[in-house]
C-alpha cells in the first residue's frame, strides 16, 4: 500500500519550532490533517519550508493522533515519527533549523 501524502507548509523558524517535535525518538513533525488516520499507518510528508525556499518528502508513520474538536481547540492533526534510512539526518536538518530555540518550549505548539 502507498503512504499517504500529508502537506506540510511552515513559514518561518517559528512555525517549524511548533511542529518539530523533539520528544519523538529519531524526531517527528506535528500534521494537522483533516484526514482520518490510524497508528503505524506509513505517511509521506510534502513539507514546503517557505523561509528557506525549500520543499522535501518525509517519509514517516503516524504514532499519535489530535481527534477532531480536541481540548484547548487543538487543531485536529496526527504526530509524524521520521522514518526511513535517513531518519537521522532529516533530524538534524530539523534541529539545525531550530537551533538552540529547541531548549526552549515552543511558543504555540499546535499539540
Amino acid at each position: 500500500m502507498n503512504p499517504i501524502g500529508l502537506p506540510l507548509r511552515l513559514n518561518d523558524k517559528n512555525d517549524i519550532h511548533n511542529h518539530y517535535l523533539p520528544m519523538i525518538k529519531g524526531g517527528g513533525l506535528f500534521v494537522p490533517t483533516p484526514h482520518k488516520l490510524d497508528f503505524n499507518m506509513t505517511v509521506l510528508v510534502d513539507v514546503e519550508l517557505v523561509s528557506e525556499k525549500q520543499r522535501a518528502k518525509v517519509p514517516g508513520r503516524v504514532v499519535w493522533i489530535t481527534p477532531e474538536k480536541a481540548q484547548r481547540g487543538l487543531p485536529r492533526g496526527v504526530g509524524v515519527q521520521f522514518t526511513s534510512e535517513h531518519q537521522g539526518r532529516i533530524q538534524q536538518f530539523f534541529e539545525g533549523l531550530i537551533g538552540d530555540a529547541l531548549l526552549q518550549p515552543p511558543q504555540r505548539p499546535p499539540y
